[in-house]
């Protein structure tokens, strides 16, 4: 009958269509496990590749450090090597005069008149060995700037006291020109940083020459100078004076240095969210500019 053949197309499609669906199944079963697998492939190939930039950045990080630490290893070796043989230089001078003085060879105007010589001995011995203790202290960067508000005109006075011999017997003037004015720096600090820039002035000057010490202010900031009209810098060394690798030259009376003082200050003036910069002309002179926060100044991120 009619309904019968009906009823049979009917089956066959139904078996078909059921057919079809589980062969969609199937199928679709079969993407989505590739989809997943593919998925995972690339997580996995995307995690190794982060583990492998990782490591490789690691190594890099690695080899800077050991670059890094070579590089202070050979500073340091040449470093104690010099500072060695100039404190060996003042401490044996020093001794020399007390056991003079212990043995009764030197008359009273014997010993006052050498008592000049003894101090800058002293004071020289003192520079190097502040050099030393603040370099060794920022190469392990456990060295920590104490700011407060002082008078930078002070400081100045205090120091021009420890080079007045060296000035009177290289025959050099002294111009001052500072003002009373307050930064908000390490007090400590900035007196390393002013004797290290006052000695080095004296160091480069000839007998008749001049140094001029200032201060100014310039946008909210303090700007401290020490000006010479000294013997200059080359153009190709004012880039060196302020590196790591000790430079240094002998001054205009054969004074020797470890080339590490500027270094020193460029590190103390930067602790201090400051800056130092320098101007020269061979054979015209060299002003040295140091510029300071004169009030506190806020991290970025600190409330």
């Amino acid at each position: 009958s009619i309904f019968s053949v009906s009823k049979d197309k009917f089956d066959k499609f139904k078996l078909i269509f059921y057919a079809l669906l589980a062969a969609f199944a199937v199928v679709l079963t079969f993407f989505v496990l590739f989809l997943m697998k593919r998925n995972n492939k690339v997580k996995y190939t995307r995690e190794l590749e982060a583990k492998n930039k990782k490591i490789e950045l690691q190594n890099e990080a690695i080899l800077e450090q050991s670059k890094h630490l070579e590089n202070i290893n050979k500073v340091k070796d040449k470093l104690f090597s010099i500072v060695s043989h100039d404190l060996k230089d003042s401490l044996t001078s020093t001794k020399g005069f007390i056991d003079l003085l212990k043995d009764g060879q030197l008359s009273q105007d014997e010993f006052h008149s050498l008592l000049p010589e003894l101090s800058e001995n002293a004071n020289n011995a003192s520079l190097l060995l502040f050099n030393l203790l603040n370099w060794s202290k920022s190469q392990m960067q456990s060295l920590e700037p104490k700011p407060s508000l002082f008078d930078i005109q002070d400081v100045f006075a205090d120091k021009v006291k420890l080079v007045e011999r060296k000035l009177e017997a290289k025959g050099i003037q002294l111009i001052d020109n500072t003002l009373r004015d307050f930064i908000y720096a390490d007090r400590s600090m900035v007196e390393i940083v002013i004797q290290n820039l006052l000695a080095n002035a004296v160091k480069f000057c000839n007998r008749g020459d001049s140094i001029s010490i200032s201060n100014q202010i310039s946008n909210g900031k303090a700007i401290i100078s020490v000006a010479d009209t000294g013997v200059g810098i080359k153009k190709e060394d004012i880039g060196k004076i302020f590196g790591n690798n000790t430079f240094t030259t002998r001054g205009t009376n054969k004074e020797k240095g470890t080339g590490l003082g500027l270094t020193i200050c460029k590190e103390l003036v930067e602790l201090n969210k400051g800056s130092i910069w320098v101007e020269s002309t061979v054979n015209v002179g060299s002003t040295f500019y140091v510029e300071l926060p004169k009030n506190k100044v806020e991290d970025p991120g600190e409330t």
